[in-house]
């Protein structure tokens, strides 16, 4: 179902010519964003932007006062917000472009800039605001960068805060982990009350699971210049082989390797599982009772968070790039962020909007370590790479395959995945 504030027609401009979304050339608008004047009656234009639900209770009606805000200091320029479904929305998106019906703002998480940037299907945001180097969290950019340019302007940041369920410590006797060794202490002492240390969600993305303990380990998944495997190195057989090494010693439940339970039924949620290396704490929170303990990002040569970037891209198919500059603009002001993150629960990618989750102690204390969030590799395969490489490591730990033999199939499969292009 589509949520929408106005109605307006459909966009005439067709796409960039692409290869890779199979979309149809036609004229796009310009390249690159500038800033906008602080007001102005000469701009103008219609113009409509794309956003999922930010949370369960998120319509578009969510943001019509900052629809008003912006009409009041560009009266001639309309807004049309269109909530969309979360579900098939890269599928959605291209049908759009294809049928030259593409939204000019459309909300993108890390992995779709690159996906759309490489076809030369977005403005470069580079020059639309001053205080980029001064007013942002360094890594929201860094998220939303690809081949040095800015594709999108951050709005929030997700960070799963990493916890242990205090009730389980106490059980046993032991604070809580914040490296591979505190892991193993726990995991043996957890396994001992009969607990388990953690949960390895092998069905969900690897930016939240073996990339995790890639990274941890002083990894990259792909050589700096984003050309070829990186992970077939010590670092990354390293990471491999303590998962191994935490699955066979029954320090995590074998189901979710290769099964993707509700929350509810997991044994997290039933409070069976002494340490999350990233998760929700306040979903946990509604259904987990135990009381639970906010711990810093695991550590091994690296700290790193679970997390994400929610920002807003410019099609350049748009016949309105002023105007869709100007609300770009309007909505990565300290008001509209503060509004998203405090409403929906998220943090701020600016660093002068702070102290929002003041009123939710456990929410609060994990907005320190926004800087060591990994949102993921910037690179229009980087799902094809999860792809290709999940199913080795699910054999690594369900079935016993070596994992230096694991690590070999997968870099021969990413490399010529990466070489086709």
């Amino acid at each position: 179902m589509v949520d929408r504030i106005t109605r307006r027609s459909a966009l005439g401009a067709g796409a960039a010519a692409t290869t890779a979304l199979g979309l149809a050339a036609c004229g796009g608008g310009g390249d690159t964003a500038e800033a906008p004047p602080e007001s102005s009656e000469e701009l103008s234009g219609s113009i409509v932007m794309w956003i999922y639900p930010l949370s369960d209770d998120a319509s578009a009606e969510s943001y019509a006062s900052f629809v008003e805000s912006f009409k009041e200091k560009y009266p001639n320029v309309e807004v049309e917000i269109v909530q969309q479904p979360w579900a098939n929305r890269e599928e959605q998106l291209t049908a759009a472009i294809s049928g030259g019906n593409a939204p000019d703002v459309v909300y993108f998480n890390p992995d779709f800039v690159p996906r759309f940037a490489v076809e030369d299907l977005l403005v470069s945001l580079d020059d639309l605001r001053e205080d980029w180097g001064s007013a942002f969290v360094p890594a929201s950019l860094e998220a939303m960068t690809f081949e040095d340019t800015l594709f999108s302007a951050p709005v929030l940041m997700q960070a799963s805060q990493t916890f242990a369920n205090q009730k389980i410590l106490d059980e046993i006797g032991m604070e809580g982990p914040t490296t591979w060794d505190e892991l193993r202490a726990v995991g043996e002492a957890a396994k001992e009350k009969g607990y388990f240390l953690l949960e390895y969600n092998g069905e969900a993305t690897l930016n939240h699971n073996y990339y995790m303990y890639l990274w941890q380990a002083g990894g990259t998944v792909l050589t700096e210049d984003m050309s070829a495997a990186a992970f077939n190195s010590a670092e990354g057989l390293e990471a491999l082989e303590f998962i191994k090494e935490i699955v066979d010693n029954g320090w995590a439940p074998k189901e979710p390797i290769s099964v993707m339970l509700p929350f509810e039924q997991t044994d997290l949620a039933q409070g069976k599982v002494a340490y999350s290396l990233g998760s929700n704490i306040g979903q946990v929170r509604e259904i987990l009772k135990d009381p639970l303990t906010v711990l810093p990002p695991m550590a091994k040569k690296e700290q790193v968070a679970i997390g994400s970037v929610g920002a807003l891209s410019v099609f350049n198919t748009t016949e309105a790039p002023e105007a869709a500059a100007a609300w770009v603009h309007h909505l990565t002001e300290p008001d509209f962020i503060e509004f998203v993150c405090s409403e929906f629960t998220y943090y701020s990618p600016r660093t002068d909007v702070t102290g929002i989750h003041d009123d939710d102690e456990q929410v609060a204390e994990f907005e320190q370590y926004l800087d060591v969030v990994n949102s993921g590799i910037i690179h229009p395969q980087a799902r094809e790479i999860i792809d290709v490489m999940k199913p080795e490591i699910q054999a690594v730990l369900l079935q016993g395959e070596d994992p230096q033999a694991a690590l070999n199939t997968m870099e021969t499969a990413v490399n010529e995945l990466l070489e086709r292009g």
